[in-house]
């Protein structure tokens, strides 16, 4: 394309007392095709133009194809998989959520992501679900008979998942996360009421975030973590819901620590929140609420802690089936207002 310049008709003075700048407009240029020129239409436009309109267009999936029909896309691929910057796009670059672990375990094995440059997954609007089964690793006879299905088992660390909303993309199925750390959720409702033990995330021995997740309708927990290791085991959760399931978050294990930040337990057949073995929940944020749970609302049992980081005349939990706060006999249980 030709850069042509053409002047404005107005006087300096016409725009606020400020003179009137020229400008530039681009027209239309005729190539002629020449086959003695190698690579004509591509090296025609200018490198901005690939590096800032076209290539942008092309996905991780239309990328890597392009590496072998042109030598000239290699150099556009080598740039943007070194520095981390395609996502992987279910549903265009895969079909299904279940085909990506196999493409991030490929894609982890040729370089490194890492928790500030993690592997992401975007899940597009609408409902994307799981078919995969999984069999517990701790099932010493990995015994196929007990496998969980509708669960996509997380195999890489460093890989965080991101839907458009809670309200716009929905995972039918759950997650199960073990033995791997970095793993990262946002915007998406998660649903599992695939048989008796359909739940949203069960994890151990891992490190978790969520951001702006509703675990919803599970045929068993909402949210579980069940930890006999030594290794620590994470979960950060910000502005999540544990709704309509038989239970909402229940969190297990000495080396265990989960915090929920504004988040939200209602609507469980059974208990909101729940702790046991000496793990310990922080509870943040004055949108903190767990209510209308069949049974009780905060249950802190064989020594585990709730922490609630909020004034005591806050009300955290209410209009529970059962107790709103009930710890185990003996009182090995705690549920303690602290202030930061």
């Amino acid at each position: 394309m030709d850069n042509k310049s053409s002047t404005s008709s107005r006087t300096p003075e016409d725009v606020g007392g400020q003179p009137v700048a020229k400008k530039s407009r681009l027209v239309c240029k005729t190539i002629i095709y020449d086959e003695s020129i190698a690579n004509q239409w591509l090296d025609e436009p200018p490198l901005e133009v690939w590096d800032h309109k076209i290539i942008p267009l092309l996905s991780l999936k239309d990328l890597a194809l392009a590496r072998p029909v042109c030598t000239f896309f290699e150099a556009y691929w080598q740039d943007k998989f070194s520095n981390n910057v395609l996502p992987l796009r279910v549903g265009n670059d895969v079909a299904t959520i279940d085909r990506s672990m196999r493409v991030i375990e490929i894609l982890s094995s040729r370089r490194v992501y890492t928790q500030l440059n993690p592997f992401v997954v975007l899940l597009g609007k609408g409902e994307h679900q799981i078919t995969s089964t999984w069999i517990d690793p701790e099932d010493s006879e990995n015994d196929e008979d007990f496998a969980e299905a509708a669960t996509l088992g997380i195999t890489c660390s460093n890989v965080t998942f991101v839907g458009t909303g809670k309200d716009t993309t929905t995972v039918l199925g759950g997650f199960a996360i073990y033995d791997h750390e970095n793993i990262t959720f946002k915007q998406m409702t998660v649903t599992n009421t695939s048989g008796p033990n359909g739940m949203g995330i069960r994890m151990s021995n891992a490190k978790v975030e969520l951001f702006d997740v509703a675990f919803k309708g599970c045929n068993s927990f909402a949210f579980y973590i069940y930890d006999v290791s030594t290794s620590e085991t994470t979960v950060v959760a910000t502005r999540c819901e544990f709704a309509n399931s038989y239970w909402g978050a229940v969190v297990s294990g000495s080396s265990t620590s989960a915090t929920f930040k504004n988040c939200v337990f209602h609507d469980n057949k059974y208990t909101g929140v729940n702790v046991s073995d000496g793990a310990t929940i922080h509870l943040h944020g004055e949108a903190t609420a767990t209510h209308s749970n069949g049974d009780c609302g905060i249950y802190a049992q064989r020594s585990g802690k709730v922490l609630i980081h909020l004034p005591s005349n806050h009300n955290t939990s209410y209009n529970n089936g059962g107790p709103d706060r009930k710890t185990g006999a003996g009182g090995r249980g705690t549920i303690t207002n602290v202030e930061d």
